[in-house]
C-alpha cells in the first residue's frame, strides 16, 4: 500500500503536551495519529460527528 505524508502545524505546548501522553501510552505521536485515522477509515466517521451534525 502506498504511504502518503500529512503534515500539520499546532502550537508548540499542544505538541508536546500530546507526545507526553502518548509517550506513557507508549506510543509516539505519528502513531497515535496513524490509528486515529485508520479508525476513521474503518468506522466511516469521526469521533466529533456529533459536534457537528447539520442544524435540521
Amino acid at each position: 500500500m502506498m504511504e502518503k505524508l500529512i503534515q500539520i502545524r499546532v502550537e508548540e505546548e499542544i505538541r508536546n503536551g500530546a507526545d507526553e501522553v502518548f509517550r506513557q501510552e507508549g506510543l509516539t505521536t505519528q502513531q497515535a495519529v496513524k490509528m486515529f485515522l485508520t479508525q476513521v477509515a474503518n468506522n466511516g466517521e469521526s469521533p466529533f460527528h456529533d459536534l457537528f451534525k447539520p442544524k435540521a
